[in-house]
């Protein structure tokens, strides 16, 4: 049986193309973290590749990497598939998305207001919630004579 070496390869021609590989996805990705690249870069050699292999993968080249690396770096490829680098001419919706929007269809006219009905309607509600009120009053009044009308008799 040998024995199988888990510390990080020396630095040989595959790993300077690590190297080129991971610095180019530095320069387009600027604001993403190393352990998300190196998934990134990972997961563009093979995209099937486990989670475990994954991270094996990363720790030959001295990076820790996390299911959420991973999930990050997922996120990212699948944003990368459907920018299509650049190069090609974007999709329909993308372009319809940046053309100007329609002409926004003229508003009906406003209806004729009249100031007077406004006022005259507002007066009258006022003078309905008055009329009610007076009326409640009117009945309280009744009602404690008739109760004082009644004790006096008694």
């Amino acid at each position: 049986m040998t024995d199988t070496a888990t510390e990080p390869a020396p630095p040989t021609a595959a790993n300077d193309t690590w190297a080129d590989q991971l610095e180019r996805l530095r320069a387009r990705y600027k604001h993403v973290r190393q352990p998300i690249l190196v998934a990134l870069n990972i997961l563009l050699h093979d995209p099937e590749i486990s989670l475990d292999d994954a991270k094996a993968q990363a720790n030959l080249h001295g990076v820790r990497i996390t299911a959420a690396s991973v999930a990050g770096a997922q996120r990212l490829l699948s944003r990368r598939d459907g920018d299509n680098g650049g190069d090609e001419p974007k999709a329909k919706g993308a372009a319809d998305a940046l053309r100007s929007p329609r002409p926004r269809r003229p508003r009906p006219p406003a209806k004729e207001v009249d100031p007077e009905a406004l006022i005259r309607g507002l007066v009258g509600k006022i003078q309905q919630q008055g009329n009610a009120e007076a009326d409640r009053l009117r009945d309280a009044i009744r009602r404690a004579i008739a109760t004082l009308q009644a004790a006096v008799e008694d």
